[in-house]
């Protein structure tokens, strides 16, 4: 659980706190959907997984206690999703999408479990990029946008905007040095790392 915010995951344990219950759900039902989504599941199956790992946080919540020695939160929701999707296959309502025979000689499907990783560390950039996309004023987010995150030429995009490449540069550091943090506050320091790429 150790790359989980522990405070928004003990708020959720009092059902009368909506406001925790409305910001988990809306960073960890993107993955959720995501991943059911690749692990080729569609319309209500990709609803049904959501519904099954969110009843089982609720009915489990309770008993939640953070202690990072007995394993992460991001691993167990890993394993809730992917036994799920495997149950639904088992009871044949709809087979994952798996490479089988039309796979390329030189191709690979990711695992279940680096699927996982994948929009785990994804959907946790996004949901802080919309964080920082709020508190920011929007001339001066999408300049950042589109040069940090869509990485066109900073000769463009400052003319665009009206900015010189200096100021453009301190925007990029200044706004990913804010994204950092809400990440590091999000996944802790050394996941956090590895998330954003942005230097």
């Amino acid at each position: 659980m150790d790359t989980t915010r522990p405070s928004l995951l003990l708020r959720i344990r009092d059902g009368r706190d909506q406001t925790a219950w409305v910001e988990f759900d809306a960073l960890y039902r993107p993955i959720l959907e995501r991943f059911a989504a690749a692990r080729g599941l569609r319309g209500p199956d990709v609803d049904d997984v959501v519904q099954h790992c969110m009843a089982a946080i609720h009915r489990h919540i309770g008993g939640f206690d953070y202690d990072p020695r007995r394993g992460r939160f991001r691993g167990w929701l890993a394993t809730l999703a992917n036994n799920f999707v495997r149950n639904l296959a088992r009871r044949g309502r709809e087979q994952p999408a798996s490479g089988g025979a039309f796979e390329l000689p030189n191709t690979r499907e990711p695992s279940p479990d680096e699927a996982f990783e994948r929009i785990w560390t994804e959907e946790h950039l996004r949901h802080c990029l919309r964080a920082v996309r709020e508190q920011t004023d929007g001339a001066t987010f999408d300049a950042f946008h589109r040069y940090a995150i869509l990485e066109e030429p900073a000769e463009q995009v400052a003319r665009d905007s009206g900015l010189t490449a200096q100021q453009l540069y301190k925007l990029k550091w200044r706004l990913t040095r804010r994204l950092r943090e809400k990440l590091v506050d999000l996944l802790g320091e050394e996941e956090a790392a590895g998330a954003v790429m942005l230097e």
